[in-house]
């Protein structure tokens, strides 16, 4: 028998029972109709839970159609599997349910409640418990009860308020009195709190219940109904079946399961609320909490301990934590001796001075841990003057970034460098797990492909800018020490994701993020960001060519000057990684042919609205984290910042440079490429003093403008190739010549040979008025000279050079002689396109 045949069978779950009419749309009537729709069915991982509105409607679901080629979305709709093999998180915590993750949560509601919100049934008493199956049970017998996926899922995340259809259906049915049941282990400690491995916390599991029940009290109490809450009363169960361990029968189903004589005394119990019960306890919290905080026995940690001794818990003579705090309980004394305050945690010496750390809201409303300097004599205000002895002492400061194997203190020096707050989760993920930041991603950097070529193996690569941006975040959370490009996400238009994917990384690099303006990174104080592994400037606009060129040392500088307010510099380790967000997507830097730094991306505008992306990215962090940490990188280390620079040459980072060229080349380029595409020529012959008069209007000087064609624009001037006096026109032949002579190779050879630059007639192609017509027509000025060669592949663009048509009557200056009877040298520049 299956685990789902059982589970039915145990729950007495008929196939009758097991129906739910739902409005489908039916072809042949040309519209929804309600059909029989089974609840719970077999599931690969377990039992899956078909979920639906108040309304009788499925709820549909977008996917990320991970295995479609066009990235496309899948439609499914939203249900929850009840795991046959619970699932253990990171922290220990078992997952006995799987939801489709960065969707939300949404309640369960069983049939019979369904028809009682058609018919509008006046209810007594809702129920809501945690627990699909506990719902449908204690319908079965009766009770009006709505199931929640667990305690922290009470209220919808985009609205903060209680789950839109358990709202209507309170006033559908004019409901008196709401009940927040729970399982009966409401009080008991962690699991691991007799393990003198962990170092459990005994305050934090029952607070977590506690905190679900002023949750539930807040999130009615606009409304005029009665607020209770209760749960399985499993010490007096415990106490009339001594044979079975307390928490035997702790859930309202494992109570129905395992007394079916008494379940009309169990459900009687539950609805005759006034009255002192037998099978549950039950809390009147209208007006406060109270009765419920004393019952945890929160207010004295005395009471606290020793109340779960005796539930024997926890042993007596074990310290323990409670509320952050250390205590032993001193038996002479019959109460708990404080051995270290918790908020000594919060505290630490280094060297001679003493810090605090402080967690500081930044503007996106983020909480960053900071460590801030505290003066002594404050510390002993605040907390006594023996409080000292309980506080941290470390000789220095360190910072060592590590994500998967982080240490606080390393040989006795503090690390700086904070750990992550979310944590990969242990079942292996597939993108399927993490569809917000999947689609996001695919977003921000598309499929467009790269090509690469080795450089030491020479073998041809293919590479999408997907699987770049994968790359690069793995590195980022793999080896934060790695150096990599500076990533700027550039775009004009407003709502395109841009400072999203910057407070996502900023999510999961958490205090090892910082978001800076650009006088940060211009002022002298760094110390809120030199030991961060990735600083976001967002609204980027960097004007000061110092301050470009002190983000681009940074960006590879093995140490950093630490230098705050008042203190004097230290020195640390650097593995800052820079990431720019702008909507100036031509002029936020400087950039030259020469960089190599910059990965300028374009980021286009979203088309389809989430408001809750972020929240629902949030939530799967832990998937991702998982992925990337099985993940094999598509790329090899071939750069100190990792990517060879022949993978970060894209379309935006051309229209940067080309931005940033001086007016001057600017002119040329734009003259050199109107020409090319006027007059259809391969090459256009000019020299200094043709540029200086035809394209600059004599408005720069004679060196200046040579150092531009020689230096900026990398031309060479018409030349040819001598070896002992003999000319030839091309490199090639002129390398041949010394080889063969001198039985050496090529490197050898280039030394021999020697570059002549020859003077020469030529021509080049202008418009000129004609008179005659009144028009202007193509005409070659004729000059004598040395002149720069300029090529069509230098100055136009790919696209451009696709639409080049050249001009058959160009073949007669390809096929003009200099003066020496040479044919020209055909010399074809090394350096590819200005614009590649």
């Amino acid at each position: 028998m299956s685990y789902f045949q059982e589970r039915l069978q145990l729950l007495g779950i008929t196939e009758e029972d097991n129906q739910i009419k739902l409005l489908q749309y039916d072809s042949a009537a040309g519209a929804n109709v309600l059909k029989p729709v089974p609840i719970f069915r077999e599931h690969k991982k377990g039992i899956e839970i078909i979920v639906y509105t108040i309304h009788r409607e499925l709820i549909r679901i977008e996917k990320d159609g991970a295995g479609r080629k066009d990235g496309t979305k899948m439609k499914d709709h939203w249900s929850i599997v009840r795991l046959e093999t619970p699932a253990i998180k990171p922290n220990g915590d078992t997952m006995k349910y799987q939801m489709p993750k960065g969707h939300g949560s949404y309640p369960f509601f069983p049939p019979a409640l369904l028809d009682k919100f058609d018919a509008a049934t006046p209810i007594k008493t809702l129920y809501i418990i945690e627990g699909f199956f506990k719902a449908y049970k204690g319908s079965m017998h009766g009770l009006d009860i709505v199931g929640v996926a667990s305690i922290t899922h009470l209220k919808n995340k985009e609205t903060g308020g209680l789950h839109a259809d358990i709202l209507e259906l309170i006033k559908q049915c004019k409901v008196e009195r709401v009940v927040w049941l729970t399982d009966g282990d409401v009080f008991d400690l962690s699991s691991k709190a007799n393990d003198p491995k962990e170092q459990v916390d005994l305050y934090k599991r029952p607070y977590s219940f506690y905190s679900s029940i002023a949750t539930f009290k807040t999130l009615l109490d606009d409304y005029d109904v009665e607020k209770w809450f209760m749960h399985i009363n499993t010490d007096q169960i415990h106490q009339e079946h001594p044979d079975q361990p307390r928490g035997q029968y702790k859930g309202l189903d494992d109570l129905l399961i395992a007394f079916p004589n008494d379940a009309a005394d169990i459900v009687a119990d539950l609805q005759q609320v006034s009255k002192r019960g037998r099978w549950i306890k039950k809390y009147n919290i209208t007006t406060s909490t109270n009765p419920v905080y004393n019952e945890f026995r929160f207010r004295d940690v005395t009471e606290f301990f020793l109340w779960h001794v005796d539930r024997k818990e926890i042993s007596q003579d074990k310290e323990f934590i409670f509320h952050g705090s250390r205590y032993r309980y001193d038996d002479e004394k019959g109460s708990c001796k404080l051995l270290v305050p918790g908020a000594a945690s919060d505290y630490c010496r280094v060297g001679t001075q003493y810090y605090k750390f402080v967690k500081v809201p930044n503007k996106y409303g983020q909480m960053e841990r900071q460590l801030l300097g505290w003066d002594k004599t404050t510390i002993i205000d605040d907390h006594g003057k023996d409080f000292l002895k309980h506080v941290s002492k470390y000789q220095a400061f360190c910072n060592v970034p590590d994500h998967i194997n982080y240490q606080l203190v390393i040989h006795n020096c503090l690390n700086v460098y904070n750990p992550l707050d979310f944590q990969p989760q242990e079942e292996n993920a597939t993108i399927d797990d993490f569809p917000n930041i999947y689609g996001f991603m695919v977003h921000i950097f598309g499929h467009n492909k790269v090509h690469f070529k080795d450089p030491a193996s020479g073998e041809k690569k293919e590479y999408s800018m997907l699987e770049l941006g994968m790359d690069y975040v793995q590195l980022i959370y793999q080896r934060p020490w790695q150096k990599l490009p500076i990533l700027c996400l550039v775009s004009k238009e407003n709502n395109t994701g841009k400072s999203t994917f910057g407070k996502l990384l900023k999510q999961i690099l958490g205090g090892n993020c910082a978001v800076v303006g650009n006088q940060d990174l211009a002022g002298d104080f760094n110390k809120h960001w030199a030991t961060k592994a990735l600083v976001i400037c967002d609204e980027t606009k960097i004007d000061k060519q110092a301050v470009i060129e002190k983000v681009k040392s940074l960006s590879t500088a093995e140490k950093i000057m630490m230098n705050s307010k008042g203190k004097d510099h230290v020195e640390i380790d650097c593995f800052i990684k820079f990431m720019f967000i702008t909507n100036n997507e031509e002029n936020f830097i400087y950039a030259s042919e020469d960089d190599i730094r910059y990965w300028i991306i374009k980021v286009p505008t979203i088309t389809k609205e989430n408001p809750g992306l972020m929240d629902n990215m949030i939530e799967e962090i832990p998937a991702f984290l998982n992925f990337l940490s099985r993940r094999k990188m598509v790329t090899d280390n071939l750069n100190r910042m990792w990517f060879h620079p022949s993978l970060l040459k894209t379309e935006a980072l051309r229209r940067v440079i080309e931005y940033s060229k001086p007016t001057v080349e600017k002119e040329i380029i734009e003259y050199m490429r109107d020409a090319f595409m006027d007059f259809g020529c391969d090459e256009i012959y000019m020299s200094g003093e043709d540029v200086r008069k035809e394209i600059l209007n004599n408005r720069y000087e004679r060196n200046y403008v040579a150092k531009v064609l020689k230096d900026s624009l990398k031309l060479d001037m018409f030349h040819v190739w001598d070896f002992e006096g003999k000319e030839y026109p091309h490199d090639g032949d002129a390398l041949k010549a010394a080889m063969q002579k001198y039985k050496v190779e090529e490197l050898q050879a280039l030394s021999i040979i020697k570059k002549v630059y020859k003077t020469k007639r030529y021509s080049y192609p202008k418009m000129a008025e004609d008179p005659a017509k009144k028009e202007r027509n193509r005409s070659e000025v004729s000059c004598l000279g040395r002149p720069y060669i300029f090529k069509k592949e230098r100055f136009l663009t790919a696209e451009q050079l696709a639409h080049f048509k050249p001009d058959p009557e160009q073949k007669h200056i390809s096929e003009m002689t200099n003066n020496s009877g040479i044919p020209d040298s055909g010399f074809v520049p090394k350096e590819g396109s200005l614009f590649d």
